[in-house]
């Protein structure tokens, strides 16, 4: 019996040593390698720095069924998703709600913004309505195909309800995995560039 309690604390601290060496750890924020959304077990696909100017504003993690360097498995994904933002820096919340309405207009054509004009305004107003936006905030977006998206901010949900428009919910990935946004954060996420391993303690 001694024999085998010793060799189960040996196979245990072997996995957890094997765990940490596995994690993944950008700017500071380590990342899981797993979530659960609606049920199903989603593994990390990529992740990457989104900047501002000459600022670092957030880490930027998503989350698929099964990894793929597909944008389409992002804008058209066949099953739950998430994304996480862990911010960097202390944003003004008018300034976050700015940047949520320009980087929408970048990804969008002309006739998808006017026709989601008022889905825009009402996520832009989530961001400005917020107390303060600050480092170690962190978003979660989860998205299950039939029953929408879904945004928490800190844990508490930002949207009383899910988006259930699938031309915004498209548009707004487009944000993160668009041919217009900065070419290393793309590929970052879309799994084309290899994610720092933290150190093993």
């Amino acid at each position: 019996m001694l024999k085998l309690l010793r060799g189960l604390v040996v196979m245990v601290a072997g996995l957890i040593a094997w765990s940490a060496q596995a994690s993944v750890e950008i700017e500071g924020v380590q990342l899981d390698d797993t979530a659960t959304v609606g049920g199903t077990r989603l593994v990390l696909n990529g992740a990457g720095v989104r900047k501002r100017g000459y600022f670092k504003t957030d880490v930027t993690a998503l989350y698929l069924p099964e990894k793929s360097t597909s944008p389409d498995a992002v804008y058209h994904p066949h099953g739950p998703m998430r994304i996480v933002l862990y911010l960097l820096r202390d944003i003004p919340t008018s300034l976050a709600s700015r940047f949520f309405v320009s980087d929408f207009k970048q990804v969008a054509t002309d006739a998808e913004f006017r026709q989601l004009i008022n889905e825009v305004g009402r996520t832009g107003a989530l961001y400005g309505n917020l107390n303060r936006i600050a480092k170690g905030d962190v978003v979660v977006m989860d998205y299950v195909p039939g029953k929408g998206m879904t945004i928490n901010f800190n844990g508490k949900p930002l949207t009383d309800t899910p988006w259930r428009n699938d031309l915004y919910v498209e548009v707004y990935l487009r944000m993160f995995v668009g041919n217009t946004v900065p070419d290393d954060f793309r590929k970052g996420l879309l799994g084309l560039t290899a994610l720092p391993r933290a150190a093993t303690p």
